[in-house]
């Protein structure tokens, strides 16, 4: 990769504009003592990380701040490898959950533009604007990466029914728009990754590059008033948000059940990666692919159906298609006798949308639909999660039991150690509760052979 960082020379002034070395015959000449060269302690103490990047570590234990600015893991703790991504470094640098869609809104990032068969003046003329640019010129790597993108990934994403469209979409914005080119290499570089087990610590770093770039350039676009925004710009950021979903799931620090969210220990970064939901649901009003120009206008059924679930269904009809016990536990069947449940219970919507899955098999068909559970989850469901509340965490689990035999690169890893972990975390915390070890028991049989690997 190579980055063109245009930089202002630096201007020594002297009285009257004169050359510094000038020595005015008037005034006597003063001999000015050399200035020292300040010298840095090596840092012997520092992280592999900071080593192999050649940079000063702080030494703060047990994750230092470079590494940690740099969104990677820090390896103090040895078992984490060289140059590791970390789903809360990076991706805490992009969270979309922050994205500003006001008009006077400005983005720290730098604007980047794509040297693939476009105008280079035009290129030229837009950075002269900019006081910090960069122009990225893209490798002979990233054009392979690319061609593997075509080739393989982009059929891993979305139903087969829309398999033309979505290579059609992504052939005629790639490469003209530079946020979604970044993501789209990101997205292949784990999917290489994820295939080729164990992977070298240089391609978490090429990940980590291209998922930041493109999230700040996309978080830019944003911020645009869209009367500014082109119909190809709107539809490639709705093309870059289903990529970020991929790149939430999969990217997980965890080795083991052991070292997975419930069990780990709390962490601010725990559930960072559900903010990807309320990111889609931004670029969503901001893209609006249901538009009649948009090039995702042949899907406006599939995305129609995947907002009609319904959010608040009556004790009854909850109770048609999930366990008596679940509802107890997540305080469902207070008002049994009456035509609906309590609409202020933060598990409503969640379960309510369970309901409707639970006669569905996730395949690569309708998986769109399971991904809904994610758009119902509102703040209080979350904070419950946070709080490792049984009745959020057993939903969960039911929506991971239900999509583990679906088993997509993007979702296995997860999938699997996160299902492990609270199961784990059930029976241990609740083992006492009849209803949660009932719950644990039935979606462990159902699963038998597939979770926890």
């Amino acid at each position: 990769m190579q980055a063109v960082i245009p930089t202002q020379p630096s201007v020594l002034s002297s009285p009257a504009g004169r050359n510094p070395g000038y020595t005015d015959p008037g005034r006597p000449h003063i001999t000015r003592p050399k200035r020292k060269i300040q010298t840095h302690r090596k840092s012997r103490q520092g992280c592999r990380n900071c080593k192999l990047r050649k940079v000063k570590c702080d030494e703060t234990r047990p994750k230092c701040d470079k590494c940690d600015r740099y969104g990677i893991l820090c390896n103090y703790d040895l078992r984490n490898d060289d140059l590791q991504l970390s789903k809360s470094g990076a991706s805490a640098a992009i969270d979309l959950t922050l994205l500003d869609l006001s008009p006077a809104s400005t983005s720290s990032a730098e604007a980047h533009h794509l040297a693939i068969g476009g105008d280079k003046s035009d290129a030229s003329s837009q950075s002269s604007k900019k006081s910090k640019t960069e122009c990225y010129r893209p490798t002979f790597d990233d054009l392979e990466t690319l061609g593997r993108f075509f080739s393989r990934t982009i059929h891993t994403l979305g139903a087969r029914e829309f398999a033309p469209l979505y290579y059609d979409v992504y052939t005629r914005l790639t490469e003209s728009t530079p946020f979604l080119f970044h993501i789209v290499l990101a997205v292949t570089m784990v999917h290489d990754s994820i295939l080729k087990q164990p992977s070298s610590p240089s391609d978490f770093q090429a990940i980590a590059r291209h998922w930041s770039l493109g999230a700040s350039l996309l978080n830019r676009a944003i911020s645009q008033p869209i009367s500014q925004l082109t119909s190809s710009t709107r539809d490639a950021m709705w093309a870059c948000a289903g990529l970020l979903g991929c790149l939430a799931f999969s990217v997980v620090d965890a080795e083991s059940v052991e070292e997975s969210w419930p069990l780990k220990p709390p962490d601010p970064s725990d559930l960072g990666w559900l903010g990807f939901c309320e990111g889609k649901t931004v670029i969503f009003k901001v893209s609006d692919p249901l538009r009649e120009d948009s090039l995702f206008a042949p899907m406006r059924g599939e995305m129609a159906q995947f907002m009609s679930f319904e959010t608040d269904l009556s004790f009854p009809e909850l109770q048609k298609a999930l366990p008596v016990q679940l509802l107890d536990v997540c305080d469902l069947n207070r008002n049994r006798d009456s035509t609906s449940t309590a609409s202020s219970n933060p598990c409503l919507a969640s379960a309510s949308l369970m309901a409707r899955l639970m006669p569905l098999e996730c395949t690569q068909e309708n998986y769109i639909l399971f991904l809904a559970f994610f758009r119902t989850m509102e703040a209080g469901f979350k904070q419950l999660l946070v709080e490792r509340h049984p009745g959020a965490l057993v939903l969960l689990l039911f929506w991971y039991s239900k999509v583990l035999p679906f088993d997509a690169w993007w979702l296995r890893k997860r999938a699997r150690l996160e299902f492990g972990s609270i199961c784990t975390y059930l029976t241990r915390v609740h083992g006492d509760d009849e209803r949660v070890t009932t719950l644990v028991r039935q979606v462990k049989e159902k699963n038998r052979g597939i979770e926890g690997g």
